[in-house]
């Protein structure tokens, strides 16, 4: 799943995002399934063998919402909001985002990819998520889309994800809302269905970990690379929380 690579005197240095080889650290988090680094993807990335990588990275567009996610503590019901303002700002959404380090794999599906096309090749497979669910337009996307190598046809993903009004697991009757940005499970398993990912999955930019479960949920290994210590105790708990898929024995 990874490779240690050291430096010899006689290699050139590195360019570009990366300034220098390095050596992994220790996982922040392990399991027989996946495994979780905190660091950063850029330095991390060339270190990682995957077949896929399924990502939604910083866009480049310094996104803060303030709309309400959802309630902190069940117990206490519907009273105890938790707002997108209390998000501390996503590492790296501040700058021009260069996806060229995540172009190296077999399979590949980018989130939020409109945001920087231009930095991207051809495709003709883009997949475009349907948020809205045959609901009225109001003032956020009615879709996002996403960049792929797929070579398929281009297809649309439907799964409501309209402020508060979220299908399946992250509705908000069932769970706060983990990071300013998360995707559904379902549609990181989508992803790696329809791409025929596997058997190992990176997400350099993991976030709370949505690829990661729906890596477990489809019976492949994955990697995920945070920057941010507090995303990834989140992504851990949320893998401990949740049971093994059935696919994968």
């Amino acid at each position: 799943m990874v490779k240690q690579k050291a430096q010899s005197n006689d290699e050139p240095a590195l360019t570009g995002p990366v300034e220098a080889i390095v050596t992994l650290p220790s996982p922040f988090y392990e399991c027989d399934d996946a495994v979780i680094y905190c660091g950063d993807a850029f330095e991390l990335l060339p270190l990682i063998e995957a077949h896929a990588c399924i990502t939604d990275p910083p866009y480049g567009i310094n996104y803060k919402s303030g709309h309400n996610t959802g309630y902190v503590n069940k117990r206490e019901g519907w009273d105890d909001w938790r707002r997108d303002s209390n998000f501390a700002p996503i590492a790296g959404d501040d700058k021009p985002f260069d996806p060229s380090p995540l172009l190296r794999f077999d399979r590949v599906a980018i989130c939020g990819a409109n945001f920087f096309a231009s930095r991207l090749p051809d495709s003709r497979c883009w997949i475009t998520w349907d948020k809205r669910e045959d609901s009225g337009s109001d003032r956020q996307s009615d879709c996002e889309f996403i960049w792929t190598n797929f070579p398929k046809p281009s297809r649309v993903f439907r799964h409501l994800w309209r402020g508060l009004c979220r299908r399946g697991e992250e509705n908000v009757a069932k769970a706060a809302k983990q990071h300013p940005h998360q995707k559904p499970v379902a549609l990181m398993r989508w992803l790696m269905e329809y791409g025929e990912a596997g058997p190992v999955v990176v997400d350099p930019f993991m976030g709370s970990g949505s690829t990661l479960l729906a890596a477990r949920d489809s019976g492949l290994k994955s990697i995920g690379i945070e920057l941010s210590e507090e995303y990834c105790e989140a992504a851990a708990r949320r893998l401990r929380n949740r049971s093994r898929s059935l696919l994968s024995g």
